[in-house]
């Protein structure tokens, strides 16, 4: 049971942009004219194109939220009720802090004197159960 997001558009020249269907389904048809509609790219440089924004319906805790004003509105109650804010981190700073912390681990590893095969080492004995820093034995999880 796969999905899929397409434009849609039908014979009398009504578009939907994003619809979400099941791809065994088919399109389903137009909400307005009831006639059958097909698959298409909404032409960009109309005037309704530049009212459409890239946001998507949202679930999060099993809760859908539906505008970008919604979600704003639930983060503030959030903040408000715990005193922590939901945070939105984009791929790029995703990625710096993948790359901050695989630093620090480098760092912390150059400190100790490891380089990279003695981590490799160390690694391969962990996996087997043993912990050279520590020098303790462990069962690995079956």
């Amino acid at each position: 049971m796969s999905f899929i997001t397409f434009d849609l558009n039908c014979e009398e020249g009504h578009w939907e942009i994003g619809v979400l269907y099941r791809r065994s389904e088919g399109p389903p048809p137009c909400p307005e004219c009831g006639k059958a509609r097909k698959n298409g790219w909404y032409p960009r440089g109309t005037s309704v194109a530049s009212t459409v924004g890239m946001w998507k319906p949202l679930t999060h805790d099993g809760v859908t939220y539906e505008t970008r004003e919604d979600w704003n509105a639930y983060k503030a109650v959030v903040e408000r009720n715990t005193g922590q804010k939901i945070v939105e981190v984009s791929n790029s700073d995703r990625h710096e802090r993948a790359d901050f912390h695989k630093h620090r681990a480098w760092e912390a590893r150059r400190a100790r004197g490891i380089d990279s095969q003695q981590w490799a080492e160390i690694v391969r004995e962990r996996n087997n159960g043993y912990d050279p820093i520590s020098g303790r034995h462990f069962r690995r999880p079956q």
